[in-house]
């Protein structure tokens, strides 16, 4: 009997968040490594049927359902206890899930009820071929950690978002597999649900965005940041910073900000401007396809992990690249 990597599908509305197809398809690559493992997605809520076709095209070779009124809506208490149950069931030898904010929640009170171990946050998951490596940034950022889980099963991991590569699949048969949720009728819950409020989807999003902006240091006088949002705006792209930025005053909030307490980007054309290059901003930007890095300073770490690079004043720079474009 095949073994099985599951991913917690974690919906927005009736389709699955843009990080389980992520997870689905580095489990469908740890599974061909491994050997002899099944991916399977785990579908909590009412109504599941919705979102089946959805993992179906994102590789799940079995899906499994616990459809019941009281998942409707999310609860962390019901939705862990939900999960324990579908684990001791069917014995998984991985459970991931993507670190989200529900996610970054789910997945500690689940691991709690298992009593098993759980990689928060990780940027990669990686098999050694002995073991699984689960790839957590630590210290800032300055060093990648690789943590693996010896014993207790399942292994669990929660993988930021934005960071995997989500690959389409070829069509593969699937396994439907419904689980008794009976026992929700009579679980008690310390949440009561009070409504859900759409944010809608941000202006600036840089995950999203095929083409960025980023700002560091070296762009906080009056007259690189006007280069840099004139080029944004001439791009049509989304508009990025360092931490570095923050701290100069330039911006104020976190909402844009790439690196390991930010966001993560892996858009088609990454242009940075002004950034040293610090490892926890690089941790964010490991999945774009092309990096082009402006800065003064010819030994910048940033040129290091960049395809073209510009040593210059990014204040002069930027007009004649404007008036080019």
């Amino acid at each position: 009997m095949a073994k099985e990597i599951w991913v917690f599908a974690e919906r927005n509305g009736n389709e699955p968040a843009g990080v389980v197809y992520e997870l689905l398809s580095k489990s469908r690559a740890l599974a061909k490594e491994m050997g002899g493992y099944k991916v399977a997605a785990i579908v909590l809520g009412s109504g599941n049927l919705l979102t089946f076709d959805k993992l179906m095209e994102g590789g799940a070779e079995i899906i499994y359902s616990a459809d019941h009124p009281a998942l409707g809506d999310y609860r962390c208490d019901l939705y862990g206890l939900t999960l324990e149950k579908l684990v001791r069931e069917h014995a998984p030898e991985y459970l991931f899930m993507g670190a989200t904010g529900i996610g970054s929640e789910l997945a500690p009170t689940t691991a709690g009820l298992l009593k098993t171990g759980l990689a928060a946050h990780c940027i990669d998951l990686r098999w050694n071929g002995q073991r699984l490596n689960c790839m957590v940034p630590a210290f800032g950022g300055k060093v990648v950690s690789e943590i693996y889980i010896p014993n207790a099963r399942p292994v669990m991991a929660s993988v930021r978002p934005g960071i995997l590569d989500a690959e389409v699949p070829a069509p593969a048969d699937v396994q439907i597999m419904s689980t008794d949720t009976a026992f929700l009728g009579t679980a008690e819950s310390g949440e009561e649900f009070l409504g859900f409020e759409t944010a809608g989807k941000p202006e600036n999003d840089i995950t999203e965005a095929q083409v960025v902006v980023a700002a560091g240091r070296g762009a906080a006088s009056d007259a690189a940041w006007k280069g840099v949002t004139d080029l944004t705006e001439k791009l049509g792209a989304a508009l990025a910073w360092s931490r570095a930025l923050i701290d100069t005053g330039r911006v104020s909030d976190e909402s844009a900000m790439i690196g390991t307490s930010g966001k993560s980007v892996k858009p088609r054309v990454l242009i940075n401007v002004g950034v040293s290059g610090a490892a926890q901003y690089i941790c964010g930007i490991g999945k774009s396809r092309t990096i082009i890095s402006i800065n003064k300073d010819k030994s910048a770490k940033i040129f290091e992990h960049s395809d073209y690079g510009v040593v210059g004043d990014a204040a002069k720079i930027l007009p004649a690249l404007i008036e080019k474009l």
